[in-house]
């Protein structure tokens, strides 16, 4: 007997695999067979299959990584997006992320969406949508979404409090109005007990300090707390950096950082945590000439590894101690001398300049 015309219709419908199947076995005219199947596409998204709808806006996210443009094919996008299947939400998303803009038109009939999957029951599903959202908010989703946002933060599932805090920063730089009632929130998740936590609000916190500091002085001492406590060195390099920042703001806090910096730079086997130290020590602990000479006898163990990347930039450091402790920095001149005769010619450059500071009258 005879198959029904939709049934017959799905057998003859191609699959992601039979689409990447035929790019390769049609590679001289990849073209023509790529535009035929972008045809064959459109006419599965007038489809009303879910499941065509779904496969075919899988096919279009590959085709996009390749180059093509499916900007055409948005609507549809939020049409897989809205879908109750998970699957389905998870290639709609996948889609949005990599094509739409905050420019992108359809994105205000998504607004909705949004706010419903974000307050999903299902972690995972609250966590696809704000995935999206961190790639394709503008200022009318941020101001919007904001305040779902900002209720995440009190998940009891760390994973969604972690994507919550996150994709928080995008929000603020789309919509800066957002900040100062979100930020009490923030705050509290510099202690939350999940670790992830803490470290993805360290991190929105040190990024959003870059721009202005100053406003974020009164967090020293949560910080200074999680210096001292953390054994994360991605998060250990974020708060040092930030301390740096802060340490020209606060000259008492110079003296307090003496002692955790100097644990790390003695204690740590992760070359970069141990060069932020020695920056931060550059910039605001200069008065302090124990912490000083301790960065200048590290720096001649960066500047003696065989690795010419670490070489150059303890030669740039060492550059900048010149002028802080110029004769604690002479007592090294035998280590810089050697980078004269080194093959990279920016390391030697780099060795010149600090032998022209080292030469006096004598």
């Amino acid at each position: 007997c005879a198959l029904p015309i939709c049934k017959m219709d799905a057998m003859f419908r191609k699959s992601l695999a039979d689409l990447v199947r035929g790019l390769r076995a049609n590679k001289k005219n990849e073209e023509q067979y790529i535009n035929k199947c972008i045809q064959q596409i459109k006419d599965e998204l007038k489809l009303q299959n879910k499941k065509a709808k779904m496969v075919a806006i899988q096919k279009l996210t590959y085709l996009h990584m390749l180059g093509y443009d499916i900007s055409w094919a948005s609507f549809n996008m939020i049409e897989v997006m809205s879908q109750p299947s998970f699957t389905a939400k998870r290639i709609g998303y996948l889609a949005a992320s990599q094509t739409f803009t905050d420019e992108t038109d359809v994105l205000m009939l998504a607004t909705n969406l949004f706010k419903k999957d974000i307050g999903s029951s299902s972690p995972y599903e609250s966590g696809l949508a704000i995935n999206c959202m961190a790639n394709v908010c503008n200022t009318d989703l941020a101001r919007d979404l904001a305040p779902d946002l900002v209720a995440l933060l009190s998940s009891s599932r760390e994973y969604v409090r972690k994507k919550a805090v996150l994709v928080l920063y995008k929000v603020f730089l789309k919509f800066p109005q957002a900040l100062r009632p979100a930020f009490p929130r923030l705050k509290e998740k510099l202690e939350d007990p999940d670790q992830s936590v803490v470290c993805a609000a360290t991190n929105v916190i040190c990024e959003l300090a870059r721009k202005n500091p100053k406003n974020y002085l009164s967090l020293a001492p949560i910080l200074f707390k999680i210096l001292t406590t953390s054994t994360n060195n991605w998060m250990l390099i974020k708060l040092v950096k930030l301390f740096g920042s802060l340490t020209p703001l606060e000259p008492r806090l110079a003296k307090k950082l003496v002692e955790p910096l100097s644990n790390i730079m003695n204690s740590t086997s992760a070359m970069s945590l141990l060069y932020e130290c020695i920056l931060t020590c550059t910039v605001g602990l200069t008065a302090h000439g124990s912490i000083i000479r301790l960065c200048i006898s590290k720096l001649r163990l960066i500047i003696e590894d065989p690795d010419q990347n670490l070489k150059y930039l303890g030669l740039l450091a060492l550059n900048k101690l010149m002028a802080i402790a110029p004769k604690a920095v002479q007592e090294h001149k035998d280590t810089v001398l050697n980078c004269l005769d080194d093959e990279d010619i920016t390391i030697r450059f780099r060795a010149l300049d600090l032998v022209i500071g080292m030469v006096n009258k004598r």
